[in-house]
């Protein structure tokens, strides 16, 4: 698959072996766009659905050493698995370059808001 870009917000290696489990990492990340542009604010008054929900995945342990700031922007690849229900699963198979640190900040709400 093609790299591409994510923002990383949360990143958490685990050891379930004495539980007869496995040992691995979580990693939490949001699409990012070339520029940000996934993640622009929305405005929708419908009462549908609105946001984001992250994407989440478990990786090997080793991926965690190319973390270096949380949240933050990522090159990462990208494979497809079978999930348990049968359906292909969009997932991180690498993590490459860093790109930038993100600052969340809160913008002035407009005029008679």
């Amino acid at each position: 698959m093609d790299e591409m870009k994510v923002l990383i917000t949360f990143a958490n290696c685990y050891d379930m072996t004495k539980d007869g489990g496995n040992v691995g990492m979580t990693l939490n990340y949001f699409f990012w766009g070339e520029h940000g542009e996934l993640l622009v604010s929305q405005n929708d008054l419908s009462g549908a659905a609105v946001g984001y929900q992250r994407a989440k995945c478990s990786v090997d342990t080793k991926l965690r050493d190319k973390i270096s700031f949380v949240p933050g922007v990522y090159k990462v690849r990208m494979g497809m698995k079978v999930g348990s229900d049968g359906k292909p699963v969009l997932t991180v198979t690498d993590i490459g370059d860093f790109l930038g640190k993100v600052e969340i900040k809160m913008a002035a709400a407009p005029a008679g808001k």
